[in-house]
Formats: structure tokens, C-alpha cells, sequence
């Protein structure tokens, strides 16, 4: 009954656990695919509202706004919200205890989120900016910024009027440097504010007037304005390309201000660049005059369709304003392709197509009268061919390819075979436009139950994603699938060939259960011997390749309780064995269980005498308990017993340590036979009295350059043993032995070439002045070199 009544209680403890976890989206009042903008926008609100400074009089004022600030700490971190997202408040507990750090009522209600409002100016976080910009041959112009800079605040009313002024011409972004530093120095800014365009990266040095940076961006642009008269015309709008296969708008201007200014000219030709060409006619020029009469105008707009500048076709536009001319020009602009009913079900059946395709599926046609700017896709996307199809005319067809209740929505059928679905389905036409790119040249695609099957008994490499549509993590790791082949090593024969495939658990529940998914996103390998490896959760495509390496070369081996007795148990005396005991279903262990692959891939390559092991605690419940394994996961070491005395058959991993692959690392170390002997006031005569060389590491354990540097140095001890000896000073420790070195600063690295004729030598020997291990070796090996050269003198 006990065996039974356990796993009951742990049971109802998760459950519990999971019900009294706060829920930070409902605490800011947001979806869970909130972007950061409404994000800050909700906090925002809820700060100026809930602020303690404002609330004086509720004694329960801090309590709440802490709670608040928390969550909007959780969630505006990229890295802490994709925690959240898959192990609620749990996988924050390793580091996080936010909140209680908070700015005044003045501060949020002034200085926060200064371009939040401004649906003109783009914020970009990280991700969007590696996404949209530096991704992307679109211009930007990017005020990269700081919450806490005066002169910024005081140049955000002139970026605000000058993104209203050039919406549409070039993309206005906005950087905030306070919440992500090391994006901006990555961009080289080192003061605040500054303008950079890209995708040049030239930066802005002039004063900050609406019509000066006007002009900067104006004399970068590369659309043309045409200059039309009568011995070109003909020529333009039917024989040169790229000219003869787009529509016009002709600016017809007379002594009078019925056309458009030079500036505005130029701007609606950077609006319209590849679409509609913008031309201009002189009228009351002699040379130009001429066409103006055959037109039978004199001033104003008209827009003429492809090849048909002439007075019966002509459209009088009612606007000198560029952003109304923009929205007429579109009206008039050819709508998309309708797809016919057989091609799309030659789309839908064939493995390949011959030409990539873009279908957007709509209610009906009222959504192309909504978005226009779709017409632009084509001119974007000369490669790929784009097309509409009604639903109201395939129902059917949309019913069993869609949710229905999303549409509209594009799906891309690529050259590759398969299909994907926008899932994210942003309506703007950039975003659109990202997605049918990033898609297009990926072979990631949705799998019918007939392709999945056929994928699991392939005899292939595949790698299946089972998510939900509804889920923020799982949205952004198919983003990272589509990046996947463009970081494989081609030459890889096995990798290379992977397969990708994605399973819908809304719409396959049969499929996703069997599978044994028990959260989103589940990612499933399937290697050539038949294996699965499973990995939960959102990975960036770095981490998705180390997953892809790990699962087809491990650095951990999977011990059943037969391979522990026989490997670990009884182990050779110069081995050491790391081993996690884990859960399947327990959260932390899945956080741990990269990080601890690779941990373990980095201290095979230092030493091949250490392993790395795991045990899965749900399959072997019964040999955990005999090994009185209490809680998930639980990293345990047994040491190599060859060249020490240990007091404990193991030891396990301290519970105030970080479980990240460079902590675990330092703490496998400490624990390894060492060859860097531990050195105190015997530095004195052991070192300096010496005859031999030796190389010392004076650190200071709470340096975080030294405890990076710590296992460089033991990997250097392996390196010139026998050459050299190396010895470690803890400045902490012996504090009167780094005085009297004169160490100033932490690590220091000296070598010390021995005595000669009986004489000390001196406290400085040579210092390195590099932490890398490659150049320490080369450096003293050549004065051991030196050294033995001049012995044999």
C-alpha cells in the first residue's frame, strides 16, 4: 500500500505546486503571446496605477506592486520567460528572487517605456534585432538608447516627429540599452544616444533636426524619381526593364503648388520602390511641355497601369500627401493571384513543387480589401510565387488543412516537398514577408498522420516537434527549426540529411499521447538505430545542434542499475564517475540535463578518465531508493581512489551551487587529482629557492576570471608535466604571500625559471599577460627551452 499511497501524495504535491504558482501573464493582464511591447505597455499602466508611492494609505501596497514587478522582471527577460513558460516558477528558483527592487511613481510615470506608444518606431530586443535587421536588406534607422539618459528623453519628441515624417520611407527602431547592454556594444555604442543605419552600420554624427536627418536618410536612399519627356517615355513604360512592367505615378507639375515637393517626391518613390515607378514632367519646361500636352495635363497626380501612360487609362489622385498616395496607389495596384481549385490540390498532394509558393488563405474577399499592402509581397519575394485562395469557395480544403477560426493565414508549399503553416500569423506585411523567407529555405514542414508514420519506419535521421499553436515557446522554437540548416556543416554526411517534421497536438492528440508527450514543446530524434531521444522545451539552434550531437555522439552514458554496479561501483581506481539521478517528468531535471551534457562534453576532452552517467529514476524507482536518492535530480561524484584518501564513498552536488555547465564543471575539477600542488608561505622557499622552473596561478576565489581560469590551468598542468611544475596561491588565504609578490590584480600569471648559483630569484619572475591556455604553453616551453640551451652552454 506504501508503494502505492507515495507516488499519490507526490502527486497531489506537483499538482498543488503547479495550482499556487502566481500566473505572470494574468498578473499583468496580457496574453501568453504577448509581445514586449504590450508587455511594458501593461506594466506600465499597472505601475502608475499600483505604485506604493500612490497608494500610501493600503498597507498591502508594496506586497502587491512587488508582485507585479516581479512578474514584469520574468517576463521582459528573454531567457527567464522561456523558464517560465515551461516550468512556471519553479525554474526560476536556481537564481531569480526579483521584485523587491522597484523605481519611483515619477519614474515609471515619465521615463518608462518612452517609445511604447509610438506604433511608428519598432522596439527591438534581441531576438528581433538579429531577426529584422541584421537578418534583413531592409533600411533601418535605429536609436539605440538608455532609460536613464537625459539627452535621450530629450531627443525623444524629435524621433517621434521624424518617424511620423518618414513612416513607410525607412524603418524606425528604437534600442533600449539599459535592458540589453551587450546588444549595444555588440553594435559598437558606447554613448547614449546614438543613430545608427543599417544595414551600413554608419552612424549619425550631425545635429538632431527632423529635417537634417530627413536629408541624411533621403541622400542613402536608392529609389529612384524618373525625369519624363516626350524622347523617353515611350521607352520607359514599354521597352527598358525593370520600368515597362510596373504601373506609374506621374507628378505633373506648373508654376503653381499642385504637385509635389522634391522631399515628398523622393519619399513616395522609397514608399512604392519596386512596385510603382515615380516619375515627374516639367510642364512648364520647353522640352517638357510637350508631353504634357499629349497627356492633357498640366499639374497634379495620375497613376497609369503597366504599359498604359495615356489619357484613357489614367487615375486623377487627390493627394499631395505621400502616405494617401501610398494607400491610392495600392487601391489601384493589381490584387494578388487567385489560385485555382486543381492547383491547389496539385499543391497539397505533390512531394514537390516545382516553384515555391506562398498561399494565403482567407474568409473571403473582403480580407484583400483589408490588406492591401500584401500587394507588395511579389515585388519582395521575386522568388516566390504568391496567391490567395477564398475559403468561402474551399471550405472544405481549409477546414482540413486549418483552424479556421485564424484565418486568414499563409501557408508556404516549398520546393523541398511539404508545407508550413505561419502559425505566429502577425498580420504585417514585414512579418508575412520574414516568415515566407525563413520558410521557403528550410525543410521543416507539418506531417499528415500517413507522412508521420512513414517518417518513424523511414530508416532515416528525423527530428519530429510536437507542440501547441497556443504556445509562446513552442511558436519560437519553430522559428529556430527554420534556421537549422543554414548552421549545419554540409559536409557532415549524417547531420546534413536530417529531416524535420512538426506535429500539431491540438489537431494529432492520438499521435502526441502515444509519443508520450507530456508538455510543449516535445522534440523527438529518431536516429538510424531506431533510438529516440527526447528534448522539452525551447532551445535556440546552437542548443539544437549541441541536442542533435549529443543524442548521436553522448558524453552521458544511460546506466540501467547492472551498468552502475559494474562501472561505477567497481570502477578502476584512477577513474571518476559524475552521475545525475533523474525524473523524466520533473522540470529541473530537464533544465539540467543540456547543462550536464555539456559539462560532460567538455571534461571528456580535459580528461578521459572522468564519465559522465545518468539514471533514470522513474524506470529504475526501486535501485534510487536503495541509493537513497531523495529529490530530482540529484548529481552525485565517486572519486578516482588511485592518489587520494576520500572520507565519502561519493559526494553530492552542493544545493547552493548553480546547476550550469561551468559551475558543475569547477565543481568536478575541485574534486579531480590535481597536478597543481597548493602553495601558501611555503611560496617562499618551495618556489623562489627552487632550481627547477615553475608556473603559479595567484587567484581569488571569488574572481570570476579566476574560477574560469581554474581549469585552463589544470589543463595546462597536463600539457608540461614533467617540464614544469605548477602551483596555485589563494590570495584570500595567504594574503601577506600576494602582498609580498606584489599581485595587483587577480588572476596573475608568473613563471619562475629556477635559481641560479645559489641565489633566490625575484618575487616577479615573467608575468603572462594571457588567460589562454594555447599561448601559456607556447611561452613556457620556449623559456624551458632557453633555459635547457643555456644549461648545456
Amino acid at each position: 500500500m506504501r508503494l502505492v499511497l507515495l507516488p499519490l501524495i507526490v502527486l497531489l504535491l506537483v499538482v498543488g505546486r503547479v495550482v499556487a504558482d502566481e500566473d505572470y501573464y494574468k498578473i499583468l493582464g496580457v496574453e501568453k503571446d504577448a509581445d514586449d511591447r504590450t508587455i511594458r505597455k501593461a506594466f506600465k499602466k499597472l505601475a502608475i496605477q499600483k505604485h506604493p508611492d500612490k497608494n500610501k494609505d493600503n498597507p498591502n501596497a508594496h506586497a502587491e506592486f512587488v508582485k507585479i514587478n516581479k512578474a514584469y522582471e520574468v517576463l521582459k527577460d528573454e531567457e527567464m520567460r522561456k523558464r517560465y513558460d515551461q516550468y512556471g516558477e519553479k525554474g526560476l528558483e536556481d537564481g531569480f528572487q526579483g521584485g523587491n527592487n522597484y523605481q519611483s511613481w515619477q519614474f515609471y510615470n515619465e521615463n518608462f517605456g518612452i517609445y511604447d506608444d509610438d506604433a511608428e518606431i519598432v522596439t527591438l530586443n534581441r531576438a528581433d534585432f538579429l531577426r529584422m535587421v541584421t537578418q534583413s536588406n531592409e533600411m533601418w534607422f535605429i536609436n539605440f538608447y538608455s532609460t536613464y539618459c537625459s539627452h535621450c528623453h530629450q531627443l525623444a519628441p524629435t524621433w517621434r516627429k521624424f518617424a511620423r515624417a518618414m513612416e513607410g520611407v525607412v524603418r524606425i527602431g528604437a534600442v533600449n540599452c539599459a535592458e540589453d547592454p551587450g546588444l549595444c556594444q555588440s553594435q559598437r555604442v558606447n554613448a547614449y544616444p546614438s543613430l545608427v543605419i543599417y544595414p551600413s552600420g554608419e552612424f549619425y554624427n550631425g545635429v538632431r533636426d527632423v529635417e537634417l536627418l530627413q536629408e541624411f536618410i533621403m541622400q542613402r536612399m536608392t529609389s529612384e524619381v524618373l525625369h519624363l519627356k516626350s524622347d523617353n517615355i515611350e521607352a520607359l513604360t514599354t521597352t527598358w526593364q525593370p520600368y515597362d512592367s510596373r504601373p506609374w505615378i506621374i507628378d505633373f507639375c506648373d508654376r503653381s503648388d499642385s504637385c509635389l515637393s522634391s522631399v515628398n517626391r523622393r519619399k513616395l518613390a522609397a514608399m512604392l520602390d519596386g512596385l510603382v515607378n515615380v516619375g515627374t514632367v516639367d510642364c512648364t519646361s520647353k522640352g517638357d511641355s510637350a508631353l504634357c500636352e499629349k497627356l492633357d495635363v498640366t499639374s497634379g497626380v495620375r497613376y497609369y497601369p503597366t504599359q498604359m501612360v495615356d489619357k484613357e487609362h489614367e487615375k486623377v489622385m487627390s493627394s499631395l500627401d505621400p502616405k494617401e498616395l501610398l494607400e491610392e496607389a495600392l487601391s489601384y495596384v493589381d490584387d494578388l493571384e487567385e489560385i485555382e481549385e486543381k492547383d491547389l490540390h496539385e499543391l497539397l498532394e505533390d512531394e514537390d513543387t516545382t516553384w515555391p509558393t506562398a498561399v494565403w488563405f482567407i474568409p473571403n474577399k473582403e480580407s484583400l480589401k483589408e490588406r492591401k499592402d500584401y500587394k507588395r509581397l511579389p515585388q519582395l519575394l521575386p522568388d516566390v510565387k504568391i496567391v490567395y485562395a477564398d475559403c468561402s469557395e474551399f471550405m472544405e480544403i481549409c477546414r482540413d488543412l486549418l483552424d479556421v477560426k485564424k484565418l486568414p493565414q499563409f501557408v508556404t508549399f516549398k520546393s523541398t516537398g511539404g508545407y508550413e503553416i505561419d502559425y505566429v500569423n502577425k498580420p504585417s506585411y514585414h512579418d508575412v514577408s520574414s516568415f515566407i523567407k525563413e520558410s521557403i529555405m528550410s525543410p521543416l514542414h507539418v506531417l499528415s498522420v500517413e507522412e508521420y508514420n512513414a517518417a518513424l519506419n523511414s530508416g532515416e535521421l528525423w527530428i519530429i516537434d510536437y507542440f501547441a499553436p497556443w504556445c509562446p515557446p513552442c511558436l519560437r522554437l519553430i522559428s529556430e527549426y527554420r534556421q537549422l540548416h543554414s548552421v549545419i556543416d554540409p559536409n557532415d554526411e549524417i547531420v546534413s540529411k536530417i529531416k524535420l517534421g512538426l506535429i500539431d497536438c491540438e489537431k494529432h492528440k492520438d499521435i502526441c499521447q502515444k509519443a508520450g508527450v507530456q508538455s510543449y514543446p516535445t522534440n523527438a530524434l529518431y536516429t538510424l538505430d531506431n533510438r529516440v531521444h527526447k528534448f522539452v522545451g525551447y532551445h535556440s539552434v546552437q542548443s539544437l545542434l549541441e541536442n542533435i550531437d549529443n543524442a548521436l555522439n553522448p558524453a552521458v552514458d544511460e546506466l540501467t542499475p547492472e551498468d552502475f554496479k559494474r562501472l561505477v561501483e567497481n570502477r578502476e581506481t584512477d577513474v571518476t564517475w559524475v552521475v545525475d539521478f533523474f525524473a523524466p517528468w520533473c522540470g529541473p531535471c530537464q533544465q539540467l540535463a543540456p547543462e550536464f551534457q555539456r559539462a560532460a562534453r567538455s571534461l571528456r576532452q580535459f580528461d578521459e578518465r572522468v564519465h559522465f552517467g545518468s539514471v533514470d529514476c522513474q524506470a529504475y524507482g526501486v535501485f534510487c531508493r536503495q541509493q537513497s536518492v531523495s529529490a530530482y535530480p540529484s548529481i552525485r561524484l565517486y572519486p578516482a581512489t588511485k592518489k587520494q584518501r576520500w572520507l565519502q564513498p561519493f559526494y553530492d552536488y552542493p544545493q547552493n551551487m548553480w546547476r550550469n555547465s561551468d559551475t558543475i564543471e569547477r565543481w568536478v575539477f575541485g574534486m579531480l587529482p590535481s597536478l597543481v600542488t597548493s602553495l601558501g608561505n611555503d611560496y617562499w622557499q618551495t618556489v623562489l629557492d627552487s632550481d627547477e622552473p615553475w608556473l603559479v596561478d595567484f587567484f581569488a576565489p571569488w574572481c570570476g576570471h579566476c574560477v574560469q581560469f581554474a581549469p585552463v590551468f589544470e589543463q595546462i598542468a597536463k600539457v608540461l608535466d614533467g617540464k614544469v611544475k605548477l602551483g596555485k596561491v589563494d590570495c584570500d588565504q595567504w594574503p601577506g604571500v600576494c602582498r609580498g609578490a606584489q599581485i595587483q590584480s587577480y588572476p596573475t600569471v608568473r613563471f619562475y625559471k629556477g635559481q641560479r648559483n645559489g641565489r633566490q630569484q625575484g618575487v616577479w619572475g615573467l608575468q603572462l599577460q594571457t588567460q589562454n591556455k594555447d599561448e601559456i604553453v607556447r611561452l613556457v616551453l620556449e623559456q624551458v627551452e632557453m633555459l635547457s640551451g643555456h644549461d648545456e652552454l
